[in-house]
């Protein structure tokens, strides 16, 4: 009599089979195994909250911000550089006058607003005040200088 039973499943190892050009197969141990300790450490820690999708309005894309600073309009606002101390910046923080200082410059972001990629709500975040630390937590990576070179007003002075 033939020994159609089926083995048992706990002395099984999971394996993926792959082949080549030629049509070979071969039979590879699957890594990390389906309940190995691996996937299970990685399913139980805990993963990183999902940023909120923002729609920019229509004419405010990075491409729409370029143009615009390369446009020759005012974005300053001021017609000199000056001096400002925080609590003079801390007077221009609402979204129709933004002001932020970063690594000891200040920077009229009004006309950046409505450009900005993660909303108008996160980046009135620094309005009025020194955002530098906060900037550097999320977009280290960004050249701001760059950025709103033309949005630049003064530097950032002790009280």
């Amino acid at each position: 009599m033939a020994n159609n039973a089926i083995p048992n499943s706990s002395n099984l190892t999971p394996t993926m089979t792959l082949s080549d050009t030629d049509a070979n197969t071969t039979d590879v141990p699957e890594f990390p195994s389906r309940n190995g300790p691996q996937r299970l450490v990685a399913a139980a820690t805990k993963q990183p909250k999902r940023r909120q999708k923002v729609i920019l309005e229509p004419g405010h894309s990075p491409l729409d911000w370029a143009r615009l600073k390369s446009s020759g309009q005012d974005l300053r606002g001021v017609p000199q550089l000056g001096r400002f101390t925080l609590s003079e910046i801390k007077e221009h923080r609402t979204e129709n006058d933004a002001w932020t200082a970063l690594n000891g410059k200040v920077y009229n972001m009004t006309s950046y607003v409505k450009f900005h990629p993660g909303g108008v709500k996160d980046i009135m975040r620094i309005a009025g005040r020194d955002g530098t630390k906060l900037f550097m937590l999320t977009h280290s990576w960004v050249n701001f200088e760059f950025m709103l070179d033309e949005c630049l007003v003064g530097f950032l002075v002790p009280e």
